[in-house]
């Protein structure tokens, strides 16, 4: 949650033993309006519209929608399928993860990362869920050889292989039965399964051995295990 504050004074006739603070530079523009519009999406519990934020932030239309366009391009806000509606993005939660002290999920998980990279002799991620994708927060790189890589930061779709399973698979049956009732699974190579009930066996699989696998089911040629 982003909340922007300001504490000015304001001189008041007949006071004249008040000491006023030294006055702050003055903003840059452009830095000032999207940190405003960040504030204005992450106060909304929906996300917003160009028109919508338009009126909140009491700007035009046409310099909202260069401020979403430029924020969305950079990964800092996205608009979830596409739908022009804006809200906080995965590059902004990556980076308040790293700001975030000593407790970080990060420094907390990176001893954990580098065993298991160290073990398997594979690339290593750890990821964050969200509502439709999964963003990647760390990464220890495999054998040089073989190693894959991603940006921190980035965000692969909530239901790309392994990750889908391990994620789903933490969901009580409630949630989990109410996803299937959404929709049909998306493809992304001929091994991904897109069977419900194939899903749902692979579900229980992953639940009751405590990790999920696909094997070519994202990517051609890449192997994946993954964890809640």
């Amino acid at each position: 949650m982003f909340r922007l504050e300001n504490d000015l004074a304001n001189p008041t006739n007949g006071v004249g033993d008040l000491e006023l603070e030294e006055a702050r530079p003055p903003l840059v523009p452009a830095v000032d309006k999207a940190f405003r519009l960040l504030t204005a999406l992450g106060d909304s519990a929906e996300p917003l519209g160009v028109s919508q934020l338009s009126r909140t932030l009491g700007l035009g239309k046409s310099t909202v929608h260069g401020l979403v366009t430029t924020l969305e391009t950079l990964g800092i806000i996205e608009s979830p399928n596409g739908a022009k509606r804006y809200r906080l993005g995965p590059g902004l939660f990556a980076l308040a993860s790293r700001s975030a002290g000593q407790r970080d999920l990060r420094n907390i998980a990176r001893p954990a990362l580098e065993r298991l990279a160290a073990a398997t002799e594979q690339t290593s991620f750890l990821g964050v869920p969200a509502e439709d994708h999964v963003t990647i927060l760390d990464l220890i790189h495999g054998r040089p050889t073989m190693s894959i890589s991603a940006p921190i930061g980035s965000a692969i779709p909530l239901l790309a292989g392994a990750v889908g399973k391990a994620v789903v698979s933490a969901w009580d049956d409630a949630r989990r039965e109410q996803f299937f009732d959404q929709g049909r699974l998306p493809a992304f190579t001929v091994n991904t399964i897109r069977d419900p009930q194939l899903f749902n066996d692979a579900i229980a699989t992953a639940q009751s051995e405590g990790a999920a696998i696909d094997i070519d089911e994202y990517v051609d040629g890449m192997r994946a295990a993954a964890a809640p």
